[in-house]
């Protein structure tokens, strides 16, 4: 494969994540930002590092509470990232059942980049739809929150939108974000009613094929293996549609003050206080952080002038 010269910047993602109301620092060479209240992950994504070489102190602060990011082989959990590298994609990739569920949604769809002006009109009940089909809770500022985010990404280099359309509706839609030389899909979210026209597959074959024939982009990536069980039909959806599991281990690290919190007393409380919060979401996550902690390897020597900064 033939290396693209062009690279986008990391930068221009972390000027989108802190437009956002994410917090935003640099340690050990990456970029590190919360995902969500006190979990810090670094980008980019495509990079890991050794774990001996991540302070904690530096990405955790004051108001971190728990690290998860990519690291070397043996230093983690062995996991995957889902990628895209074939500047020749085309049907041949496809599982067999893909392949008609590809030609079912671009006979019914029209697929075509589209500006952010109009996610800002047509999109935002796609992002409810999903919500409600994951089993997820519709948060009470969404419209607010979804405003503001394609504002943000029209102004960010190095992100695009493509959309599916049926009969000229809007049946499905993603956000992609170049970072160096890496187009990262982070966001993809359908119309319930559409499902049928096959929106999504039509939506990521075409993307995936104007991608990867870009010759200033290497792959394409579609995020890492979840940490919470039951996600493993939409891994499949991705395998099907012609991303790989590329090798890599996976680590999560909690802050030392709250190492000592984190026993088999507290933990069954915990998981009983998530039980009654009725958000069955972020049980199966805290489920997957705790069953992580807890089978990772230890975490390797720090190098010499490391251990102080740790």
């Amino acid at each position: 494969m033939t290396l693209s010269t062009t690279s986008i910047s990391p930068e221009y993602y972390a000027e989108f994540l802190q437009e956002m109301g994410h917090c935003v620092r640099q340690s050990g060479g990456l970029y590190w930002f919360n995902t969500q209240r006190g979990v810090y992950t670094p980008f980019p994504f495509h990079r890991s590092i050794s774990s001996s070489r991540i302070s904690h102190r530096e990405v955790l602060q004051k108001d971190g509470v728990l690290l998860r990011y990519g690291c070397l082989d043996g230093e983690g959990i062995p996991s995957f990232r889902m990628l895209c590298t074939d500047k020749n994609y085309d049907f041949p990739l496809l599982r067999s059942r893909t392949r008609t569920q590809v030609r079912r949604g671009l006979d019914a769809c029209q697929v075509e980049q589209v500006g952010f002006d109009l996610l800002q009109r047509h999109a935002i009940s796609l992002n409810s739809d999903t919500l409600i089909r994951q089993g997820r809770k519709v948060p009470d500022n969404l419209e607010a929150h979804w405003r503001k985010f394609y504002r943000a990404a029209e102004r960010t280099k190095g992100t695009e939108a493509w959309g599916a359309f049926v009969d000229g509706d809007l049946a499905a839609y993603l956000v992609s974000f170049r970072i160096e030389k890496v187009a990262n899909i982070t966001i993809v979210r359908s119309a319930t009613p559409f499902l049928k026209n096959y929106p999504n597959n039509a939506l990521l074959f075409r993307f995936l094929q104007q991608r990867l024939g870009d010759q200033t982009v290497d792959c394409v990536s579609y995020g890492y293996e979840s940490i919470q069980a039951g996600t493993d039909s939409l891994d499949q959806f991705k395998s099907g549609m012609g991303f790989e599991r590329a090798p890599v281990d996976q680590r999560v690290e909690f802050a030392p003050w709250a190492r000592p919190l984190l026993n088999r007393v507290t933990l069954p409380a915990i998981a009983r206080l998530f039980q009654l919060s009725g958000n069955p979401e972020q049980i199966a996550k805290i489920q997957g952080i705790v069953d992580w902690h807890r089978r990772q390897p230890a975490r390797p020597a720090l190098p010499p002038e490391s251990v102080r900064a740790a």
